[in-house]
């Protein structure tokens, strides 16, 4: 009777194992680190959408300032997120942006200590397993969204658009200097004479003041504070995006975890089954089992290096130090806390009030037709007011005293042949694009969160449907195996093969678990607002 409850529980764990390894780590979305911040094309901006034509010439955008003044598309770089309140100022150089920043976290201990292989080595340990609360002296998902805020470089470089955007401000509202002009006039080649008068020789000091009177300087300030406006929404956008990598890193370091405890309690736990088996005589299911301990240990490691790969994503957001990397370590459960959702047109409100991309088109319309106001004032050139406060006359060859004067004139360009037309037009057309692209964007917000809230109703329905029936009925056939096995009334091979499909149900269930966390968390990403927990 001992041998069969040994066979019967050397089979069991076998079941576990084959249960137990990485895949659903592995079947995970695509890693986030393949996905870069990067604030976009900026909304509203008076450059086309489409790549630079080969050859063209890119001037500066202050060169002259001229229309084009301001731009987002022109910079490589993303953005970081801006509060409600005040912008966060940039780092100094020397600060944290030299070294990666460790987080505050007690040392963990080695992998093969402190686990609970009684929890992890049994299929109808299964809830149990979701609702481990991880690591004791891990990194919970609210101080990782924390740390990452103030030490993920990605966001730190792209912070630095909100002062260089400030520069452009500064730019924008400079004033045309004014131009100083001396001469000399009626410089005879030897001296005047009476056979060929002249002169008299004269000295002048000119200062000629453009006068803004259309506006162009108010215009470009304003175009530039709008670009600042969109610019800031789009870190904010940033942020929101960066937030939702660090959501799936989080979530792919959970389910690794848990599949590597899981395929290594449960190898633990065989191997110490076959070593006391290998004590008795060899049979048939002794060496099978031995075959499939060589398995168990094979997917053991291809779960330690998918925990290895979750770690290494998930501290580059964070960036923390190879050193910290390499035993990082989740805290919180899997499952997903049971909360009121509510109606879908409420969350298509909530998407539109708070998602900062949505908010970057609005301001970049507003940003359009600055620009078109700022075409319209370079319809007309500066006026140029030259006044002369000394003209000197050198009457000295005519021994008669020398004499002084001022004068004053205007030079003003007549709007006859160029008016701008084309900039105007061309502004104009910016603008129905812009409104076009925020209507292209509001049908795809609505459209993310229809999607995130079916996938977050249908991943909640299917954990439901799994608790409710699939599990305990998957209780129940394990349960008459194992009596029937005991009595001897079924096979190894048949016992093992109702084994597989515990195991199956066991796999079946802690994928749906995560993926329901996935979808909650999904759902917090696409409405840009932190309502699921």
């Amino acid at each position: 009777m001992t041998t069969t409850l040994l066979k019967i529980c050397a089979l069991y764990i076998l079941a576990a194992a084959l249960a137990s390894p990485c895949a659903l780590a592995q079947s995970s979305p695509s890693s986030p680190l393949l996905e870069l911040p990067n604030l976009g094309p900026v909304p509203g901006a008076f450059e086309p959408n489409l790549p630079p034509s080969p050859g063209a010439l890119a001037p500066s955008p202050f060169s002259a300032l001229d229309s084009g003044i301001i731009g987002g598309r022109r910079r490589g770089g993303g953005r970081v997120p801006r509060s409600a309140g005040k912008v966060r100022q940039p780092p100094k150089a020397n600060s944290r942006l030299q070294s990666s920043a460790p987080l505050d976290l007690p040392p963990l201990p080695p992998e093969t200590q402190g686990i609970n292989t009684s929890a992890y080595s049994s299929s109808l340990s299964l809830p149990s397993i979701v609702d481990d609360q991880g690591a004791p002296s891990g990194i919970t998902l609210d101080a990782a969204i924390e740390h990452m805020l103030h030490h993920n470089l990605d966001l730190q470089a792209l912070k630095f658009e909100i002062p260089q955007a400030d520069a452009d401000i500064l730019t924008a509202g400079l004033r045309a200097n004014p131009i100083l002009y001396v001469d000399s006039q009626f410089i005879p080649y030897g001296s005047f004479t009476s056979v060929r008068p002249g002169g008299p020789t004269q000295y002048d000091a000119n200062l000629t003041i453009p006068l803004d009177l259309s506006q162009k300087r108010q215009s470009r300030v304003q175009v530039a504070n709008a670009a600042k406006s969109v610019l800031q929404a789009q870190y904010q956008d940033v942020v929101r995006r960066q937030i939702g990598n660090l959501y799936r890193a989080f979530i792919d370091l959970q389910a690794a975890r848990t599949g590597f405890f899981s395929a290594q309690a449960a190898l633990i736990n065989q191997s110490k089954i076959i070593e006391r088996e290998s004590k008795k005589a060899a049979t048939s299911s002794d060496s099978r089992l031995a075959v499939q301990l060589d398995k168990a240990r094979a997917g053991v490691e291809d779960a330690r290096d998918t925990l290895a790969d979750a770690r290494e994503a998930l501290a580059l957001i964070l960036n923390l130090p190879p050193e910290q990397a390499q035993t990082l370590e989740p805290k919180g459960s899997l499952r997903t806390p049971s909360s009121a959702l509510p109606p879908l047109e409420d969350l298509l409100q909530i998407a539109r009030t708070h998602r900062p991309d949505l908010a970057a088109a609005r301001l970049g319309l507003g940003r359009a037709e600055a620009e078109v106001h700022l075409a319209r004032a370079n319809r007309l050139d500066d006026v140029y007011l030259f006044y002369d406060p000394i003209t000197y006359q050198d009457n000295t060859p005519s021994k008669v005293k020398s004499s002084r004067s001022w004068d004053v004139g205007l030079a003003v360009p007549l709007p006859i042949f160029n008016r701008n037309q084309g900039n105007i037009a061309r502004a104009r057309g910016n603008v129905s694009q812009t409104q076009t692209e925020l209507l292209a964007l509001q049908r795809r917000l609505n459209s993310e969160v229809r999607q995130a809230h079916r996938e977050y109703r249908s991943s909640k329905a299917a954990v439901a449907q799994l608790e409710r029936t699939v599990l305990p009925n998957a209780r129940i056939a394990r349960d008459k195996a194992n009596a029937e096995f005991a009595a001897g009334a079924m096979d190894d091979d048949e016992y093992l093969g109702q084994l597989s499909d515990d195991g199956d149900t066991t796999r079946l269930y802690r994928e749906a678990v995560i993926r329901h966390r996935r979808a909650a968390l999904d759902l917090n990403t696409a409405l840009g607002l932190r309502l699921l927990p």
